[in-house]
């Protein structure tokens, strides 16, 4: 067919819509015979396929159409040929590593300590900082706190329902506070749950729907409503079975029958650790004279188009309006907004990302060793590369061999690290303190997949470049001639090799000094006298129903039974009951007035931390009297009504006078009874919140002149708490068999505890700083080795013409000296800029620590010595003869 007609028979089926692989086809078959035709003539082939692509020239479009068949052809075979050329090369790495079984076992298992290191502590950053809340749209939950001062609060109820019902930036608010509820069921021991009170459009604020049947209507959060609860799903499962029929079904919760109305999911159920949610109410006629107690937690979802800055606005109008209108508890009284997320996991951003770039030192502190042992083994195949760049690969080539053996090499690693990287995210949530939020969604899913996939292959880049590089720069064709010798290639290894162990002794320095400074913190923190004695005290709590104890009286009869018995129990030296115990993080405040002086104007009140306890609390704990007496059995009702207060109290709100015989008024009635009284004494100070601080003012009050129904027993023994507290529940049920214990516990477990995150971020800081000093140590070793090898035949020389093996060690170790004093001296520049992120976290020490900077900069020199002392020795005891024939 001539070549006009096939292209004429091309467009016939172009214009026929016929498949492009046709019309590919017809092109490719005329473009072809026109060519060879040319070929035929003289013509070169790029001329003739020019020559013959002109001859279309009526026909521009075909011109063009059979040029990108052609490109697309061409890119086609192009990726064929790149594919099969990285195969090719994980072939070949794969069996260069078999053939270096030892390399290959230490360069895995090094990248997979790093990696697995970084993906466990990126498992943990991922849950708690970076997954998305479990909610719909999460951005519009905005938290609503009451100010104080400009200190954020939590709210008041009455304040609350005016912000809900004056605000338009919210489609709704929701308010919450945690209120746990004992368990009875015939046949069963009695159970605490955790509970919290939620107003009636919680949930749907959340967006978060039920499980199993229904969340809260509109109107049940009404005083005088039905008595419905709401179930956690881990306790259906758990105590239920699982079993659908829950829903309709009563069960007992503080002595009251309650109808189960659903099921919430545990992976949207907030607050997480709730078992059980009720209904909010308070009662109409009470609200107007709660405007002043704040103890609620709020909760609002912007409305479509509302900006948090426009609802800060809003609501700081609105906030202006109500202390225009109610003076007198609202004055001083302002708003906050926070995203719900901040809310939640603020405070976990600073130490979670330094521990995050902490483990990320450990990593390029492994990535340098294993591109010291890639480029020991580049140096070592320079002949073997050479022959291949005289087979005919090019510099590109051997490049690309390069960084695939080192990506085979941290895929490997990788897959090891992930292994590691599970049961450390597993050690990790063991050790990790109960209160860091949002624990349960930790875990390897696939965003934590696919970070340790994009950390193994940028791994595998930065590690395997350093070595690629140095055979890029190399004369590969002087080493064949000088028959791998390569002097002067292997002497830029040298110094590659130094530089990098320079980088691995800062990186270490910066994350030693790190870990000093927090292990130095917590020394310091646990040095702090709480204010009590800690040792051979044991607690437990108990919570009195209010259907059953509803009655100040009866409460009473309960305190004085169960402290009667407890107190008979052999072991037990004295025996006290308070509303919280220090340090366990429970407490409220009130203002006061002093009898004598003026009245405070309207938010300006003074106020205090306020502690009801039992006459033996000061005894049992061993807080001491400093002035004045403690409370006494006669401090009943009817008595005279006393308080005391701790030294803070008497320092701070009676400064030039003395408190003793001072009349406290708190301005909070009970049956008709008013909280305060003749302060009677003065007791030493005690942390009550956190030993990190200075102790805040706290007044103490009689439990018989003011019982409650929630507190803790605590019992100073000389019997192990495994020992004591069957005989304790014992006399519980002797007292009430309906009545759960809980929070059982010692007193050190109680200020363990509140040291929990502390000493959780030490151990974590301190182990990659251990890792990292392992690391760097076998850096230098690996160094030092290295170049005593490349300098055999010099030492040699030396020795033959008079050097004693003295100074041939002292060469040596002053080498490594030099090396390790370069990365002190860097790493400590580092670690003075870094450490300064650290200053939140830190305790009675500075960033600046002269003292641990010291003391880092001798351990790795001690570290560098011990390294580069047995290449030393080595290189001592060389016979310069044989020395001398080394090549």
């Amino acid at each position: 067919m001539p070549l006009h007609d096939g292209v004429r028979r091309v467009f016939h089926l172009r214009g026929r819509g016929r498949l492009t692989s046709e019309l590919d086809d017809e092109f490719a078959f005329h473009l072809e015979m026109r060519t060879r035709e040319l070929l035929g003539r003289g013509y070169s082939e790029a001329a003739a396929r020019e020559e013959a692509l002109r001859q279309f020239g009526d026909l521009p479009d075909a011109i063009a159409y059979c040029r990108a068949a052609d490109a697309r052809r061409e890119s086609t075979q192009m990726r064929v040929e790149l594919l099969s050329d990285i195969r090719q090369d994980v072939r070949y790495a794969l069996r260069a590593l078999r053939k270096a079984p030892g390399f290959a076992a230490v360069a895995i298992l090094t990248l997979a300590l790093g990696i697995g290191a970084n993906t466990a502590i990126f498992s943990v950053v991922n849950g708690v900082l970076l997954e998305a809340l479990p909610f719909p749209r999460p951005d519009e939950l905005v938290m609503i706190h009451q100010t104080s001062d400009g200190h954020p609060t939590t709210s008041s109820p009455t304040n609350f329902y005016d912000w809900a019902e004056q605000s338009e930036s919210f489609t709704a608010m929701a308010a919450m506070t945690r209120n746990s509820v004992n368990l009875t069921a015939p046949g069963a021991d009695p159970e605490r749950l955790r509970g919290a009170l939620v107003s009636a459009r919680f949930f749907s604020v959340l967006h978060v729907p039920a499980l199993l049947g229904r969340t809260f209507n509109p109107d049940e959060d009404t005083f005088g409503g039905p008595n419905v609860v709401i179930l956690h799903e881990s306790l259906w499962r758990s105590r239920y079975n699982a079993d659908a029929r829950i829903v309709g079904s009563t069960i007992t919760l503080d002595g009251q029958p309650h109808t189960v109305i659903g099921v919430v999911a545990a992976a949207s159920a907030w607050p997480s650790r709730s078992d059980v949610w009720r209904p909010l109410r308070f009662d109409p006629a009470s609200l107007p004279r709660m405007r002043g107690a704040i103890w609620l937690t709020v909760v609002g979802r912007l409305a479509p188009g509302a900006t948090i800055d426009a609802a800060h606005a809003e609501m700081t109008t609105i906030a202006r309006r109500l202390e225009e209108q109610y003076p007198n508890s609202n004055t001083g009284v302002g708003i906050a907004l926070q995203p719900m997320r901040e809310f939640l996991v603020g405070e976990m951003r600073t130490p979670l990302l330094v521990l995050l770039g902490a483990v990320g030192f450990v990593l390029l502190i492994a990535c340098a060793n294993v591109s010291n042992l890639m480029l020991v083994r580049a140096t070592a195949r320079e002949t073997e590369l050479a022959v291949r760049t005289a087979l005919g690969a090019g510099r590109a080539r051997l490049v690309r061999q390069l960084i695939t053996e080192s990506t085979v090499l941290a895929l490997l690693g990788a897959a090891v690290g992930l292994v590691l990287a599970i049961w450390g995210t597993r050690a990790l949530l063991r050790i990790a303190p109960s209160n860091i939020p949002r624990l349960d969604a930790v875990g390897v899913d696939a965003g934590v997949l696919l970070f340790t996939l994009g950390i193994a292959l940028a791994t595998g880049i930065v590690f395997g470049l350093i070595p690629a590089m140095h055979v890029a720069r190399s004369d590969l064709n002087r080493t064949l001639k000088e028959g791998g010798r390569g002097a002067r290639g292997r002497s830029a290894s040298g110094r590659t090799r130094s530089l990098l162990v320079v980088s691995e002794m800062a990186l270490a320095v910066t994350l030693l000094t790190g870990a000093g400074l927090l292990i130095r913190s917590f020394r310091e923190l646990m040095r702090v006298d709480p204010g009590f004695r800690v040792q051979n005290v044991a607690s437990f709590t108990v919570s009195l129903p209010e259907s059953k104890y509803e009655e100040v009286d009866r409460q009473r009869l309960f305190m004085d039974g169960l402290l009667e018995r407890v107190a008979a129990i052999p072991g037990v030296r004295s025996v006290a009951g308070a509303q919280a115990l220090p340090l366990s993080g429970l407490g409220f405040s009130l203002s006061f007035g002093v009898a004598g002086r003026p009245k405070a104007p309207p938010g300006q009140e003074p106020s205090s931390e306020i502690r009801v306890v039992t006459p033996g609390f000061f005894t049992t704990l061993g807080i001491p009297v400093v002035r004045g007496r403690t409370f006494r059995d006669h401090d009943r009702q009817g008595s005279a009504r006393v308080v005391l207060m701790n030294e803070a109290a008497a320092a701070r709100f009676f400064p030039d006078e003395d408190p003793l015989g001072r009349v406290i008024d708190f301005g909070w009635s009970r049956d008709s009874v008013r909280m305060g009284g003749e302060v009677v004494g003065i007791v030493g100070n005690v942390r009550e919140q956190e030993l990190a601080g200075e102790p805040e003012p706290m007044f103490y009050v009689p439990y018989a002149q003011w019982p409650m129904d929630f507190f803790t027993i605590a019992m100073r023994t000389d019997r192990e708490l495994e020992a004591i507290i069957p005989l304790a529940r014992r006399a519980l049920r002797e007292v009430d068999p309906e009545l759960p214990m809980f929070e059982v516990q010692t007193a050190e477990q109680i200020v363990a505890d509140s040291v929990a995150r502390p000493r959780f971020y030490m151990i974590l800081l301190g182990g990659f700083a251990a890792v990292a000093l392992v690391l760097s140590g076998i850096g230098i070793y690996g160094v030092i080795a290295y170049l005593v090898a490349q300098r055999t035949h010099e030492i040699g020389v030396r020795m033959a013409l008079g050097a004693s093996s003295a100074r041939v060690t002292r060469m040596v170790l002053g080498e490594s000296l030099t090396i390790a004093g370069v990365g002190i001296a860097v790493g400590l520049a580092g670690a003075f800029l870094l450490t300064r992120l650290l200053s939140s976290l830190l305790f009675g020490v500075k960033p600046t620590d002269p003292l641990t900077f010291t003391a880092v900069a001798l351990i790795l020199g001690a570290i560098a010595i011990l390294a580069s002392w047995l290449p030393a020795m080595r290189a001592a005891r060389l016979e310069p003869v044989m020395a001398m024939r080394a090549e």
